[in-house]
């Protein structure tokens, strides 16, 4: 396997306790069975994170990889990821954001840390020299603060990586921010770089990507490009960005309200809409890395006597979830200015309003009280009361610091009683209500997926035809077999469905390349072909099928050595039990034994147990990664 293009072949390894820092050969196994980006982050964790360790340890490590396309001018292609041991079950922790990629200039695939510093550090990291600077006068800053305090020490071409409160606390919801907007969120990533004392990551890179064959890639760019702009719905992804179906989904009742115990419709529209967010709140749009859509909004709004508001966000639609549906907040500036407080404190927009809206539902039927809230009263609707809450729980204050330790932990210390009402799975904050529409696979995923609700595997969130779903498949290069067992004459499988949509969308993990609809809807063989071109490795889509295969399996296997089970792959007992209304609607409870038969479906689908959802360890001991 010779490679020419794509990979820089280095992995700079960094030990905050000894400040020493290495550079080492990128396994050339690696890259055959995993490709790179996700795939390669998910096999280097399960090889050298120690089983059961403490999420906490130095032993601990974050490790961050870039796909072999980042860096190149395919479109897309500025996808970062991350990898560590969560805090939340200590499961497997990952997340992902599209600006990263200086890493990559600064002559790294992938970088690994490892230690805690014995006081606040800011790590710089500049092409190949790595220095360990003092951050004690950035400990307690949020995170706009901090960023605007590095850019001033080291300069603006610095990109910059950094916790707030949130993390400095430990909460275990708390994210990591770079440049103000782009977020590596969920599972609690921003705890762990917080237990390393490490405030800050500064990265400047001034070098390139080589490509293998140029014509051969240009033409494939080419190729790529016609494909997004064919596209009618290109325009308003750039327009709407993640708003692009808010509409839809108000009408189709998928924004739950009040901690999932009623769903809009189309009231949310009237009262919240979306011509006045464009008017009165959005003033441009933001790209990440090499993308042509640029489907992120910076906000600016405020003066004469209204709070000045500025800051850039990647996902409208989680804010509008977490504050304005989960919590009620009512208008769009009231919610942009709780993700405001959210992003500053470094903390996960879609877990805070799963946090807070777990809080206002036990206040309101009496479970909660003053006591336990230090005499801040609870009310749906009440902004300030939400960005105060926000606050408490970043800084482990009161209530926040039940909350601080996330909802699944939260309930067993607030009392057995509050636990129906604690909406999570795997201890992450769900997103979308599976009584509503649980044959999409962005809303069953939250339930099979290793780290709880995973975003962005979004197909059939409105209703599809066999028919569709089957065009659907053959358009992006799924096998025909797969095709046949997925799709019916009456209907379709989601669990099926789902294996093969987390493939797709990990394939664009692992080659670096963004995973919202515009992409993951192009035919696996143009990324395939332009792989093969930045590469010069002859590559073919059931190939990187494979790598996404290889990398779910480790996924999965890393949490079952940790203690997970099936058990885990389940519902909050809500949705079994209690109906929903959507409108004048009234949805029935789900099915218990239908949900179970679709996560067996989707385990089998993937060729684990049918049962446990084991995978086979043949599979694993062919990928060198027995224990």
């Amino acid at each position: 396997m010779h490679i020419l293009g794509g990979y820089t072949g280095n992995v700079l390894r960094i030990d905050l306790t000894r400040k020493t820092s290495e550079i080492q050969t990128l396994p050339i196994e690696l890259i055959r069975n995993f490709r790179g980006g996700a795939g390669i982050n998910m096999a280097l964790a399960y090889k050298e994170l120690e089983r059961l360790g403490d999420p906490f340890s130095p032993e601990n490590k974050m490790i961050f990889g870039l796909g072999p396309l980042v860096g190149t001018m395919v479109p897309g292609s500025g996808k970062g990821n991350f990898t560590t041991r969560s805090p939340h079950r200590k499961f497997i922790g990952i997340s992902g954001h599209g600006l990263f990629g200086m890493l990559k200039f600064a002559g790294f695939d992938h970088l690994v840390i490892s230690g805690c510093a014995k006081t606040p550090t800011l790590l710089k990291i500049e092409d190949n020299r790595v220095s360990f600077l003092e951050a004690d006068g950035l400990w307690g800053l949020d995170t706009f603060e901090t960023t605007d305090r590095v850019w001033q020490r080291l300069g603006e071409r610095f990109h910059v990586t950094c916790i707030g409160p949130a993390g400095e606390h430990r909460v275990k919801d708390s994210s990591m921010i770079t440049n103000k907007y782009a977020t590596f969120a969920r599972t609690g990533v921003g705890a762990v770089m917080g237990s390393k004392n490490l405030k800050a990551l500064a990265i400047h890179g001034s070098g390139g990507v080589a490509v293998a064959d140029r014509n051969r890639f240009l033409r494939g760019v080419k190729n790529i490009y016609r494909a997004l702009r064919a596209d009618p719905n290109l325009l308003n992804w750039r327009k709407y960005g993640t708003l692009i179906s808010y509409e839809i989904f108000s009408r189709l009742g998928l924004y739950a309200a009040k901690n999932y115990q009623i769903a809009f419709d189309e009231d949310l529209i009237n009262r919240m809409p979306l011509d006045d967010f464009m008017e009165n709140c959005k003033e441009g749009d933001v790209a990440c890395q090499a993308c042509p859509v640029g489907c992120k909004h910076h906000l600016n709004f405020g003066g004469n006597g209204e709070p000045r508001t500025r800051l850039t966000v990647s996902c409208m639609n989680s804010v509008i979830q977490s504050f304005a549906n989960f919590c009620l907040v009512d208008g769009w500036k009231e919610a942009i200015r709780c993700a405001e407080t959210s992003a500053r404190m470094g903390l996960d927009f879609m877990s805070v309003g799963g946090l807070i809206s777990f809080a206002l539902e036990l206040y309101d039927r009496g479970l909660i009280t003053d006591k336990e809230t230090g005499g801040q009263s609870l009310h749906w609707g009440d902004g300030e009361a939400v960005r105060e809450l926000t606050r408490k729980i970043a800084h482990r204050q009161d209530l926040g610091a039940v909350l601080a330790e996330g909802l699944d932990s939260a309930a067993k210390t607030l009392g057995l009683e509050t636990a129906p009402y604690a909406m999570h799975t795997k201890g992450l904050g769900v997103l979308y209500d599976p009584r509503v529409r649980l044959e999409s696979t962005e809303v069953f995923s939250q339930f099979t997926n290793v780290r709880g609700d995973s975003s962005n595997v979004s197909v059939a969130m409105v209703e599809r035809t066999p028919d569709q779903i089957r065009r659907y498949c053959t358009r992006i290069g799924l096998p025909p077999d797969a095709i046949d067992r997925i799709v019916q004459e009456t209907g379709y499988n989601v669990g099926r469905l789902n294996k093969w949509t987390e493939d797709v969308t990990s394939v664009l993990e692992i080659l670096g390349i963004c995973m919202f609809p515009p992409y993951q809807r192009l035919s696996l063989d143009l990324w395939a072909d332009v792989y093969s071109a930045v590469t010069g490795l002859e590559t073919t889509r059931d190939d990187l099928l494979a790598a996404a295969e290889n990398m779910w399996d480790l996924r999965r296997s890393f949490n079952l050595r940790e203690g997970a089970s099936h058990l885990d792959d389940t519902c909050p007992e809500r949705f079994f039990k209690e109906p929903i209304s959507v409108g004048t609607k009234r949805l029935k409870p789900l099915d218990k034994n239908h949900f179970q038969g679709l996560v067996q479906a989707y385990y089998d689908e993937r060729g684990w147990d049918p049962k446990t959802g084991t995978p086979l360890a043949q599979k694993l001991a062919d990928l060198g990664m027995s224990d």
